[in-house]
């Protein structure tokens, strides 16, 4: 691939719900992260690194800060998908799109 490893981050904050009742992926479960990771993994290879963050129980740093004062600048829906730093999704979202906001990002590099 050209262009090294893509990085996905999923930002998310359990202190905070959108949503009250079932409304998709639970992200702050682990067993929904390792799965995603494995299906990312198995799609794309060694290509990816993927990372779930909760600000809630993250140590702040400074990525976290600005992430967190985006949240609230900005008012978007948790949980986010980050593809290399960039903001892609703001709210629910499943493995599947995650996939292929990668996919995405794999055409926009070649």
């Amino acid at each position: 691939m050209t262009g090294g490893i893509i990085e996905i981050n999923i930002i998310d904050d359990t202190s905070r719900r959108d949503c009250d009742i079932d409304c998709g992926t639970d992200w702050s479960s682990r067993e929904a992260v390792i799965l995603a990771n494995r299906q990312i993994k198995s799609r794309f290879g060694v290509e990816t690194c993927f990372e779930y963050i909760d600000l809630s129980r993250t140590t702040p740093d400074h990525r976290t800060v600005q992430w967190s004062q985006a949240i609230k600048e900005r008012n978007l829906s948790i949980p986010l998908l980050l593809i290399n730093g960039q903001l892609r999704i703001a709210g629910q979202f499943d493995a599947r799109q995650i996939i292929d906001a990668v996919e995405v990002e794999m055409e926009l590099r070649t």
